[in-house]
């Protein structure tokens, strides 16, 4: 999973699509023992699209969203805000909050499991 960059985020978010975007940096501690859990997460919702953002390479995107503590799991839908998880959380705690805001998000999962 790469990082996005600030010039390719403006078309992402204006997908149809739920994004999840983990804003972290190689040297937050926490950034790094939550990767895995992230890239771990994603194979099991291919109907959202995850993507991770380098707050230290994209401080304007850092900005733009008011990043002040990492990391930062936020979630867009048709360029909208949708949910955020701050702070470093479990499999099953990421897992559980990713079904709360993807229901909350139905209109960017039409064809989705997860849509109740």
């Amino acid at each position: 999973m790469s990082d996005v960059k600030t010039s390719q985020w403006d078309s992402l978010i204006s997908e149809k699509n739920l994004i999840a975007a983990d804003f972290w940096a190689p040297w937050c501690p926490f950034c790094v023992k939550l990767k895995p859990i992230f890239e771990s997460v994603s194979k099991d919702y291919s109907e959202i699209k995850f993507v991770k953002v380098n707050v230290q390479e994209e401080e304007d995107l850092a900005k733009r969203y008011g990043i002040k503590g990492i990391p930062v799991i936020k979630f867009f839908c048709e360029e909208i805000e949708v949910g955020e998880i701050v702070g470093y959380v479990s499999k099953d705690a990421l897992k559980k909050e990713i079904e709360q805001i993807a229901k909350n998000a139905s209109n960017c999962l039409k064809n989705s499991s997860i849509r109740k």
